[in-house]
C-alpha cells in the first residue's frame, strides 16, 4: 500500500474508533464533551438558507470553543454535481446536512456508520422511528438531527363561524367540511376553493400529500427495497394489494378537482394554496412545521391553528414530511474532527438553549426521544410539532426533481383522461423504478 493509503486507513479506523466510544454512549449526548482533545472549524456544507441557520450556528459555536462550524449554503438543485466535483479536487467538505433524498442519493460518497458502532437497538431507542431512514444493511448513513413533519394548517375564523369547534380528525369529516367551505356558480366555475387536493403545480407539498394518503391506505409509496435499490411500491412495481390500496388513494385525491364530483373544491387555476392560506382564502393548508415562521411573518393577523393530517378510520396517527441527517464525506480531510463535529451538533439539539434557537428560527423538531418527551410549555405549536416529529413516517424520494416531473405528468393524465388511474400509476411507477438509484 501506499503512503497515503496507509495513513488514510489509519485516519478512518481511528475515527471509526472514536465513533464506538461516543455512540455506544449516545444516552449522553446531552454532554458537550468528546473522546478526544480535537480542535478545529469544520466546514459544514447544506441546503438551508444561511440567514435561517445563522442564529443556530452562533448559538453552537459559542458554546463550543474548540470544534467550531463555518456553514456554507448549497442549491439542493446542484448539491450533487457541486459535491462529486469538489470530491473529485480534494475539496471535501467536513460535514454535509442535508434532507433524506440527497442523503439517501449521495450514500455510497459517505462514510457509513456500522452497527458495531452504533448498535442498531441503541439507535432505535435514542431517535424517532421516522429516522430509520437513515439505516441500511451495513449501518446508518447518516446520524438524525431534525425534522420537518406535514401537518395541517387550519384556519380558526372560517372553522368557527362555520360551527366548527375542532378541524376535521379524518378524511370523511375534512371531506364534509371542505365541501361546506366550496362556492360554485352554476356552470361549477369555484369562487371560493374548500380544500387544495387533486392538482399538482399550485400545491405546495403534492407529493407528501400523495405518499400520506397511500401509506394510510396500504401502499407503503416508495421504500428501501431488500437490495440496495428503492422500491415504488405501487402500480406495476407494487403487490396487487399495495396497486389496489394506491389507485383507491389517488381517486380519492383526484375527485377533489374533478367538476362533476361532490368534492369538488379546487382547480389548477387558482393561486399556490399556501398563499389562498395566507390571504385567508383557505380554510386548510398542507404545509411542514418549518413554514410556521413564514406564515406568521407574512401575515401576522391571521388566526390559526395546527394539526395532524386528516387519518384513516383504523391504525394509528401518522404523517410524512422530510427528515434532516448529519454523514461525513469518505473523503473529508479530517475525519477525527469530521466525527468530533458531527457528535456536537447531534448534542446541540438537546441543550435548551440550542434547541430553543432551532425551534425559534427554523421551526425543525428534535428527533431525539429523550428530547421530544420535554415538551416547550411557553409556545402554542412546538408542544404539537414535537408530537407529530415522533409519528413522521417520511418516504425516500429518489430525485426531487424527476419524481416532480413524473408525478406532475401522474396528475395531467388522469385529470385529461389521458390515462385511467391504474395505467397512469402504472407508468408513473415505472419511471420512478427507473431513477431509483444504489448507494
Amino acid at each position: 500500500m501506499s503512503n497515503f493509503k496507509l495513513i488514510f486507513i489509519g485516519i478512518f479506523v481511528a475515527g471509526a474508533v472514536i465513533g464506538m466510544l461516543v455512540f455506544s454512549g449516545i444516552l449522553d449526548l446531552g454532554s458537550s464533551t468528546t473522546a478526544t482533545d480535537v480542535q478545529g472549524t469544520a466546514t459544514v456544507w447544506g441546503t438551508f438558507d444561511t440567514q435561517a441557520i445563522t442564529p443556530f450556528i452562533s448559538k453552537f459555536n459559542e458554546t463550543n470553543e474548540k470544534v467550531r462550524i463555518q456553514y456554507v449554503q448549497k442549491d439542493a438543485a446542484t448539491f450533487d454535481a457541486e459535491f462529486v466535483e469538489a470530491l473529485a479536487i480534494g475539496a471535501s467538505p467536513d460535514l454535509v446536512l442535508l434532507p433524506d433524498s440527497l442523503i439517501w442519493r449521495l450514500g455510497n460518497k459517505l462514510s457509513h456508520i456500522t452497527y458495531a458502532s452504533l448498535p442498531a437497538q441503541t439507535f432505535q431507542s435514542t431517535f424517532t422511528t421516522g429516522s430509520n431512514i437513515f439505516a441500511v444493511s451495513d449501518g446508518v448513513i447518516a446520524i438524525p438531527w431534525a425534522s420537518d413533519p406535514l401537518i395541517m394548517y387550519y384556519n380558526r375564523d372560517m372553522l368557527e363561524s362555520a360551527g366548527f369547534s375542532q378541524p376535521p380528525r379524518n378524511w370523511k369529516d375534512f371531506t364534509a367540511q371542505a365541501t361546506l367551505f366550496a362556492k360554485k356558480r352554476s356552470d361549477l366555475t369555484l369562487t371560493q376553493e374548500g380544500a387544495a387536493l387533486g392538482a399538482y403545480k399550485n400545491i405546495q407539498h403534492p407529493k407528501d400529500i400523495l405518499a400520506l394518503l397511500f401509506i394510510q391506505n396500504g401502499s407503503p409509496f416508495i421504500t428501501a427495497g431488500s437490495s440496495t435499490r428503492l422500491a415504488v411500491r405501487f402500480g406495476s412495481t407494487g403487490s396487487v394489494s399495495e396497486s389496489t390500496a394506491a389507485i383507491e388513494a389517488t381517486n380519492f385525491y383526484m375527485s377533489f378537482s374533478d367538476p362533476v364530483k361532490e368534492t369538488y373544491t379546487w382547480n389548477g387555476g387558482v393561486g399556490l394554496d399556501r398563499d389562498q392560506f395566507i390571504e385567508s382564502n383557505l380554510a386548510f393548508y398542507f404545509g411542514s412545521t418549518s413554514e410556521l415562521p413564514m406564515i406568521r411573518r407574512l401575515n401576522p393577523n391571521l388566526n390559526f391553528g395546527v394539526a395532524f393530517p386528516p387519518q384513516a378510520p383504523t391504525g394509528p396517527s401518522i404523517t410524512t414530511g422530510r427528515m434532516y441527517g448529519l454523514a461525513i464525506p469518505k473523503l473529508a480531510p479530517d475525519q477525527l474532527l469530521s466525527f468530533t463535529a458531527t457528535t456536537l451538533l447531534a448534542n446541540a439539539v438537546s441543550e435548551a438553549s440550542i434547541a430553543t434557537t432551532l425551534g425559534s428560527t427554523l421551526s425543525l423538531m428534535p428527533v431525539r426521544r429523550d428530547v421530544l418527551a420535554k415538551k416547550p410549555a411557553d409556545d402554542p405549536y412546538l408542544g404539537f410539532f414535537y408530537d407529530a416529529a415522533l409519528v413522521q413516517r417520511p418516504w425516500l424520494d429518489p430525485n426531487p426533481v424527476k419524481s416532480g416531473q413524473i408525478f406532475s405528468t401522474l396528475i395531467s393524465d388522469i385529470s385529461s383522461s389521458t390515462l385511467g388511474t391504474a395505467d397512469a400509476l402504472s407508468k408513473a411507477s415505472a419511471q420512478l423504478q427507473a431513477i431509483t438509484t444504489t448507494i
